[in-house]
């Protein structure tokens, strides 16, 4: 199973960890975790839909790969 890919304008504060691998870290179970866009800096992205793990895969239409 490949691996979920997320925009690379998601972030949350164990976003900026990385893997051995140097993929970012997501634990998108977390109930405690806060979730915003750095494009907009709000709980939305710039489509008016969450920030979140859930929602912000490359099925998005204001997905961007990570730089």
């Amino acid at each position: 199973m490949e691996a979920r890919r997320y925009c690379g304008w998601l972030r949350t504060k164990s976003a900026y960890l990385r893997s051995p691998t140097g993929e970012r870290i997501f634990e998108a179970q977390s109930s405690t975790a806060c979730y915003w866009c750095l494009k907009t800096q709000r709980p939305v992205g710039p489509d008016a839909m969450p920030a979140d793990a859930e929602s912000c895969g490359d099925d998005r239409g204001c997905f961007e790969d990570e730089k």
